[in-house]
């Protein structure tokens, strides 16, 4: 019986440990996004299991924390208006994945979670990707210090926005000019007809 209360505290133990590193790596990883220019190193049981090159370079902080593959179906996303910037990199919509957990927003830094955000990522994808596929992006909004409140949750990763459509109208912007700058897409064609050619109705 003993044993058996033993064995049973040590595997909690470890699932507690392992859940711990987990949370750990997500916070390194999502600091490296928030900072290329800082080189970042993180080990587990002397295993290097992260290393960012601190270029400066956000493309390069993707590449090493999210993987090649992910890296390479990111488009760069900028646009400013309205006192506010929003700039960083999003999916091609054949890249979208089926979970939420490849988006990462950053406001003068700082990393949050915004449904705001999310919202207008999402709606810029609108007619372009699968049903029950999402974008994955890594934006950065810039926005005058007293325009974001970061003490509406304990954890600080929660903010209100002075002016939300504002924000929203920047990242919406910013993501939509980027997919409609993309090359990659089939475009349709239309038999006889040159690209300099100009097609109007009857």
């Amino acid at each position: 019986m003993i044993r058996r209360l033993r064995l049973k505290f040590v595997l909690m133990n470890m699932a507690f440990v392992s859940v711990l590193l987990a949370a750990v790596f997500a916070v390194v990883q999502r600091a490296a996004l928030s900072h290329p220019e800082l080189s970042v190193k993180f080990l587990r049981d002397g295993k290097q299991e992260l290393l960012t090159p601190g270029d400066g370079q956000l493309k390069s902080a993707i590449y090493a924390v999210m993987g090649r593959d992910i890296a390479l179906g990111f488009l760069p996303v900028k646009g400013s208006g309205d006192g506010m910037s929003a700039e960083g990199f999003a999916s091609l919509p054949s890249c979208c994945r089926g979970t939420r957990g490849y988006q990462h927003f950053f406001v003068n830094g700082r990393y949050i979670k915004s449904r705001i955000m999310t919202a207008a990522v999402e709606e810029a994808y609108k007619n372009q990707k699968l049903v029950g596929r999402f974008p994955g992006c890594v934006i950065h909004l810039t926005v005058k210090p007293g325009e974001v409140d970061v003490n509406v949750h304990p954890t600080k990763t929660e903010v209100k926005f002075q002016r939300e459509q504002a924000v929203f109208t920047a990242v919406y912007g910013a993501v939509l000019s980027a997919l409609d700058r993309d090359h990659t897409r089939p475009q349709a064609a239309i038999p006889g007809v040159k690209p300099s050619d100009t097609v109007t109705p009857n």
